[in-house]
């Protein structure tokens, strides 16, 4: 079976697409991706998530939890060795894992990146990373303080699985 590679404009226009139905802007710089009502977790998919899980939510919390602080920089390390595959693959990873814990503004962000470096474009790709990495530090920090309140399970003993 013969794949095709999509064009890097209908990959932009999708992505522009995606990113204002999910309450997101994208500045003219296209680099620059910020949540237009500020905030860092998404409320409502973390309660989900919660009620659906159960007892066992704050479990799964401590193995997502180092992943959140962990990938970011696995895609910086990829990304200054030239592996883009590398940058994909761990952009993808990250990417499911944010939105499925309703860390738009990462999930976003990795999206971006997994794009970008599965067409194998590097440029946009730095500047990326480097509004990833904070970010992933303040999501770190909005999900700890929100499991925090559910219960006095440690959040930081278990390896990273994500």
């Amino acid at each position: 079976m013969k794949t095709c590679k999509p064009k890097k404009d209908t990959i932009k226009k999708g992505l522009k697409r995606h990113m204002s139905e999910k309450n997101i802007a994208i500045s003219k710089d296209e680099a620059m991706i910020q949540e237009k009502d500020g905030k860092i977790l998404n409320f409502d998919k973390i309660n989900e998530m919660k009620e659906d899980l159960g007892s066992g939510f704050l479990t799964v919390m401590q193995h997502i939890l180092p992943g959140i602080l962990v990938r970011p920089e696995k895609i910086n390390q990829a990304f200054k060795i030239y592996n883009l595959v590398q940058v994909a693959m761990e952009s993808h990873a990250l990417k499911s894992v944010c939105r499925q814990v309703g860390l738009l503004k990462m999930g976003e962000l990795a999206a971006r990146i997994e794009s970008l470096a599965a067409s194998g474009e590097r440029l946009g790709v730095e500047s990326l990373i480097e509004q990833l990495i904070p970010a992933s530090v303040s999501a770190n920090h909005a999900l700890t303080k929100y499991c925090s309140t559910l219960g006095p399970a440690p959040l930081f003993p278990i390896k990273a699985v994500i």
